[in-house]
């Protein structure tokens, strides 16, 4: 397993060491990714929690980075993501053949710089219904989906606790 995305307040201790994961610090690069993904087949899942300790995740039966391009530095990290199960809601699929946007590179279907206007690089189209690169706030919030959200599970104006993006070969059926 590959954890792609992890934030925590910086203050929480990472409680169990014992887990044997390849862990990077905060992300993982796109290279990096489009690199694992092209591969093998991938399986997301995203692990949520809130201010008042509920958890949900949001499974997914494909993930990819890139999958599709020849070169994906020019085509932007195009996002590949189905099958979705979970308890979180999926605010992801909306954001499916998407290019990844940062502040500098603006590849959303927005007039505005979606990574500069919500404060994130993410896999934006027109701009979000999740962001888990947003700000991180404090649970419920005034500004408008700025934080680090996943719409379907805790609307707009909720940022979440902790996040957690991990990917991982899918199983082969005859195992």
């Amino acid at each position: 397993m590959l954890i792609l995305l992890y934030r925590i307040p910086r203050y929480k201790p990472i409680e169990n060491p014992s887990v044997k994961n390849i862990k990077l610090p905060d992300t993982c690069g796109m290279r990096q990714i489009h690199a694992l993904t092209i591969q093998a087949n991938y399986e997301l899942r995203v692990d949520l929690e809130d201010f008042e300790n509920s958890t949900a995740f949001a499974q997914y039966g494909t993930f990819g980075v890139g999958l599709f391009s020849v070169n994906p530095d020019d085509d932007g990290y195009p996002l590949t993501i189905a099958d979705y199960s979970g308890t979180a809601g999926d605010s992801l699929l909306k954001h499916n053949g998407m290019k990844f946007t940062t502040k500098d590179q603006d590849n959303d279907h927005s007039e505005n710089n979606c990574a500069s206007f919500y404060h994130g690089a993410w896999w934006y189209r027109n701009c979000h219904t999740s962001n888990l690169n947003g700000q991180y706030l404090r649970g419920q919030h005034t500004s408008y989906a700025d934080g680090i959200e996943w719409s379907s599970w805790t609307g707009w104006q909720y940022s979440l606790k902790f996040t957690e993006m991990k990917i991982r070969p899918t199983r082969e059926e005859n195992k």
